[in-house]
């Protein structure tokens, strides 16, 4: 463990390596958004130019801007939790471009050991009292996370790969909340210093959308996961709950999500990839205003998708259907009692109960007065800037930069 001081040497190290990135991106002085800006949650968009910045180079100063790193002492352990849901490439899962950025800043900083992983979904990979069905190693071979974790010299961890009988740990979300007994979550969670979260942008035919929230299902068990989809009444609040269980929530310190792609209709493994000319990075410290925007974000790229590919995006009308089909399927002997699931249109209305809204009151007490939106990098969109800030309810500002 390091003293404050070293702390301090490292931050200073980092400042001055990163100064002539950081005028890469054209970041300048902004102007403070409240007398309390500490009071007010931050999300940093940062756009980019592929042509003259590397992705890799972009992920690591829009880290940067989004934290301090102050948390991090010589020698801790840091779980990255990739969405490796599959063995589809980008944009079905976290870009490798994002994964090797935040373990090569990491590790500069002086983390010890850096795990990457997951638990693919259930289509893919089942961990079972008897038998072990699928990889997720696999799965990050084929669509490229597992090569830039090791390039980077981090620690592959997926979570079947630990024996039954102690892979999964109790999970007790904070308060009042709708899982009973059945939230088991991965045995890491007890062992590890810090999380980053790097989700992907995409949509999901059952949840609207899949963001750093829905990220969280990756860490519990096959039974849980059957769980959530089965009661799915409270699909939604289960999954904002998930990030409440103190041994995640103490320790997340980061949410980030490179889009050089989103995946606009169906998800989370299958639908149509839409290109950013120039891609986004969204970080934040705060994981549910980091998937406030990142939504917007995803409605934007939607608004460039084909109408022929729109038309066939089965959310929301056959949602609750395909879910009924999923655990049918999936956990045969499991279909009594299932509940149907509800879904929303507009997925982004802040009075709708998805899970974002819901994680708002979960996590935050409520939706925050204001939440700031600072800008890097290139300017924005101008439509994405509009969007970011139609719905008053919303309550984001855009905090231009200072003249």
């Amino acid at each position: 463990m390091s003293t404050p001081s070293s702390n301090l040497s490292r931050r200073s190290f980092l400042g001055i390596s990163f100064t002539g990135l950081l005028a890469l991106l054209n970041r300048q002085p902004l102007t403070a958004a409240t007398d309390n800006p500490a009071a007010v949650p931050t999300v940093h968009l940062h756009t980019y130019d592929p042509a003259t910045t590397t992705a890799t180079d972009a992920v690591r100063a829009a880290m940067l801007a989004a934290a301090d790193l102050s948390w991090l002492r010589q020698g801790d352990s840091v779980f990255v939790k990739v969405a490796s849901n599959s063995n589809y490439k980008p944009p079905s899962v976290t870009s490798p471009a994002a994964l090797e950025g935040v373990i090569t800043l990491l590790k500069e900083a002086g983390a010890g050991t850096i795990y990457v992983g997951d638990m693919s979904g259930a289509q893919f990979v089942r961990h079972l009292p008897t038998e072990t069905i699928g990889s997720t190693r696999d799965n990050m071979r084929t669509n490229g996370l597992l090569a830039a974790a090791e390039a980077a010299g981090a620690t592959i961890h997926c979570f079947e790969e630990v024996p039954y009988e102690r892979a999964y740990i109790p999970g007790v979300p904070s308060g009042e909340h709708h899982w009973g007994d059945d939230l088991r979550v991965a045995e890491i969670l007890d062992r590890v210093d810090h999380i980053i979260n790097l989700p992907r942008l995409g949509k999901h035919v059952l949840a609207g959308a899949s963001l750093g929230l829905k990220n969280a299902v990756g860490w519990i068990s096959d039974h849980s996961r059957m769980v959530l989809h089965r009661d799915a009444a409270t699909f939604h609040e289960k999954i904002a709950e998930i990030n409440t269980i103190p041994q995640l929530a103490d320790k997340l310190r980061l949410t980030l999500t490179l889009a050089d792609q989103a995946l606009t209709t169906y998800g989370p493994d299958a639908g149509y990839h839409y290109s950013l000319r120039q891609p986004l990075i969204i970080a934040s410290e705060d994981i549910v205003s980091h998937d406030q925007v990142a939504l917007l974000a995803l409605l934007w790229a939607r608004q460039q998708t084909p109408k022929d590919a729109l038309a066939q995006d089965p959310y929301p009308a056959q949602s609750n259907s395909l879910n009924w089909w999923f655990v049918r399927v999936t956990w045969d002997n499991e279909i009594a009692g299932y509940q149907d699931l509800p879904t929303f249109d507009p997925v982004a209305a802040a009075d709708a109960l998805t899970h974002i809204n819901l994680a708002y009151d979960i996590l935050r007490g409520g939706r925050p007065e204001q939440i700031d939106v600072i800008p890097g990098g290139l300017p924005l969109d101008e439509r994405l800037a509009s969007l970011l800030t139609a719905d008053p309810a919303l309550r984001l500002g855009l905090r231009q930069p200072a003249l």
